[in-house]
């Protein structure tokens, strides 16, 4: 049985010693060889037939021990070995306790390394195959998704961006926790006109004695559905709010929600640098001018330098979009560098005034905003799939099914129903046209003769069309001095006839010489 493999090394000595050795080893296959935490998390969860991961001990940005931590915590099944400089007692217990399988050197033995590969790719073969014949637990080990938001520049309408999204996709029965870390000028409570004692600030100072009970006390429930982690009232809290407890927050959020979303602002700390690595998705929101299309390329090539994510695995969406704008999507696109949205949210200001200014978001009627909203959702992929360890809601699927086959029936009647009143409109104006020619052509040609007759029925029949002029349907009278000519109106079904027809009489003038 072959073993696929990932090498997490940033240092291209060590990594080239190892790959060298598991050539030389049967049925073991390197997947990818990553440099940065960040990118060995991706390269994980792109490939979950993944045995075993080999993680270097000097890794960064994130710590060795914390990215083997994070990497249990999504895949439980997955065997995670450390690679040390020296396989100590104190190394040997402290990647234990993150969860790794084993510990090898730098330079071990060809011997050595093969026994540690083949002894976690088993173990993950095992624990595998337990997930898989278990019905209780989820066979991915998938955790809830992460969307981190952050502004190019300050006004690009990130905290909007996050707060419609979140009451939208709790709308559509996800579970949502929306979290502020825009920790010195955040202010999701005033759009959102809510009071909460609690913030993200007391959670990092909790941070080692994480349970259930204590992330339920931070969140506030507000009344449109999603959860509240809000940011501290005082920016001068924020310098005791690490990196690392930022990670243990959301991944203690991720294990409890479908859909975690963060507005991070625009500034770059090491908290949300630490939300910008983990999430699934990033969003750079922009406005369609120079400043901000500028921002949005220093964020995306920063977060290069400091290996925290890759320039191509960010999307920028353009803010307060309008076609009279000097710069366009296309433009946009060649001015970021990263990828651009397809979908844009509209200038709607006045729209979302009265919003912003009352702390009430379901104020938003705008219709073009709402379904903005909603293409960024889905072209984000939050709506592609239900959440982990939930079944599609197939009952909601089927009834709508049920609904559309009732509304086919109704529909096709109002249309036979529109067609037949065209029908009786033209069946009237040919009976109206067809009277006034027969009257003068009764008071030119009589009407007594039986060769007047037929020439009183040419003509009246001349200025009809269709099925109305045959003998069939069109009738002739001249009755005290009037002219009375009857047509039977066609059914619109094929094979039908209706029970009535439109009578239209006329004046005959006489105009024979006498």
């Amino acid at each position: 049985m072959t073993r696929r493999i990932i090498l997490g090394i940033g240092d291209r000595t060590v990594a080239s010693g190892l790959g060298g050795q598991f050539q030389e080893l049967p049925d073991i296959e390197i997947v990818s060889v990553e440099a940065t935490s960040g990118e060995v998390i991706g390269a994980v969860g792109a490939a979950p037939d993944v045995d075993v991961v080999l993680v270097d001990e000097d890794i960064g940005p994130l710590p060795a021990l914390d990215l083997i931590r994070e990497l249990v915590v999504r895949h439980p099944q997955l065997a995670v070995i450390l690679v040390a400089r020296e396989a100590t007692a104190d190394i040997f217990a402290a990647a234990m306790g993150s969860g790794a399988r084993g510990v090898i050197t730098d330079e071990p033995t060809l011997s050595e390394l093969q026994s540690r590969v083949e002894q976690a790719a088993e173990w993950s073969a095992t624990m595998r195959r337990h997930f898989q014949g278990s019905q209780d637990a989820p066979a991915s080990g998938r955790l809830g998704t992460l969307l981190t938001l952050c502004g190019a520049k300050g006004g690009t309408g990130t905290t909007t961006l996050a707060i419609h999204l979140a009451i939208a996709l709790a709308a559509s029965g996800r579970t949502v926790c929306l979290v502020d870390l825009d920790l010195q000028t955040g202010d999701i409570p005033g759009y959102l006109d809510v009071q909460h004692r609690h913030n993200v600030a007391d959670l990092a100072a909790a941070v080692d004695g994480l349970d259930g009970a204590v992330v339920a006390e931070a969140l506030f429930v507000h009344p449109a559905g999603p959860h509240l982690l809000l940011a501290p009232p005082h920016g001068e809290d924020s310098e005791e709010i690490s990196a690392r407890a930022i990670r243990q927050i959301l991944t203690a959020l991720r294990t409890r929600y479908d859909l975690v979303i963060v507005d991070s602002g625009s500034q770059v700390t090491d908290a949300n640098a630490m939300a910008v690595e983990l999430a699934d998705q990033v969003i750079i929101t922009a406005t369609p001018d120079v400043p901000s299309m500028r921002g949005a390329k220093r964020m995306t090539q920063l977060w290069t330098r400091l290996q925290i994510r890759r320039e191509e695995d960010v999307l920028v969406l353009l803010t307060r979009q309008d076609r009279r704008n000097e710069i366009q999507p296309d433009l946009a696109r060649k001015m970021v560098g990263a990828p651009l949205m397809k979908a844009t949210i509209p200038a709607s200001f006045r729209a979302l005034e009265e919003a912003a200014n009352t702390g009430s978001p379901t104020l938003v009627k705008n219709n073009d905003f709402r379904r903005a909203i909603g293409r960024v959702a889905a072209e984000a992929g939050l709506l592609d799939a239900p959440a982990a360890g939930t079944a599609p809601r197939r009952g909601d699927q089927g009834a709508a099914l049920v609904e559309f086959s009732a509304i086919i029936p109704l529909i096709g009647a109002i249309i036979l129903l529109v067609w037949q009143t065209v029908l009786v409109g033209l069946t009237s104006m040919y009976s109206s046209h067809a009277a006034n020619e027969a009257a003068r052509a009764v008071a030119v040609l009589g009407y007594d003769e039986p060769g007047s007759r037929a020439q009183v029925r040419d003509r009246a029949a001349a200025r009809i069309s269709g099925p109305w002029k045959d003998e069939k349907h069109l009738h002739i009278e001249v009755v005290d001095g009037y002219v009375r000519v009857t047509i039977d109106t066609p059914a619109v079904l094929p094979g039908l006839r209706t029970p009535f027809g439109i009578t239209t009489s006329a004046k005959v003038v006489d105009e024979r010489v006498r």
